[in-house]
């Protein structure tokens, strides 16, 4: 099975970080795939530098995060081939986000398409939290409740990062 098919699996709870390869080298394109997708959906939205500059704080956040958490658990050998799923599965939720945040005319929707519209977005960030939860569940060999509420941290802190550094909405 290929790399991609075990990272699209992985958003079924299917497969875990484990069964990646362990590469520095997979975990470098996988890291450029995701700035790449996330500067074409976020570009469309903002100046493509704003985009790529998104790109790059999310990165070093989800680097930064998954480095802490696991070197306090002396888990260090788990970090390539977890932050190769968590960024290798959140290139998917881009590409899935695409459609949903490239739509700019919402304002001017009717209440039915709003609410459509938000209940898109609900969906997608609910099902990435669940998938980083089970990332995390898997690297850390911990509890689904410990990994959901770290997934939830690991979000949070991103979207106050982003907004802090980046106070434009998107």
């Amino acid at each position: 099975m290929s790399v991609a098919q075990k990272i699209i699996i992985m958003l079924l709870l299917k497969t875990a970080p484990q069964d990646l390869p362990y590469s520095t080298g997979l975990m470098a394109r996988v890291i450029f795939l995701y700035l790449l997708s996330g500067i074409v959906v976020v570009g469309g939205s903002v100046d493509p530098s704003l985009a790529l500059g998104h790109m790059l704080l999310n990165t070093g956040i989800v680097l930064f995060f998954s480095y802490v958490v696991l070197s306090s658990l002396s888990l260090n050998a788990r970090f390539v081939q977890t932050v190769t799923a968590l960024i290798g599965t959140s290139i998917v939720f881009n590409l899935l986000a695409w459609p949903v945040l490239g739509y700019k005319e919402i304002e001017d929707a009717s209440k039915f398409a709003q609410q459509l519209f938000a209940l898109a977005v609900l969906v997608l960030t609910s099902w990435e939290i669940l998938v980083m939860a089970h990332i995390f569940r898997n690297a850390l060999d911990t509890k689904m409740t410990q990994a959901v509420v770290l997934s939830m941290a690991l979000f949070f802190v991103s979207l106050t990062l982003s907004q802090l550094v980046f106070p434009e909405p998107l």
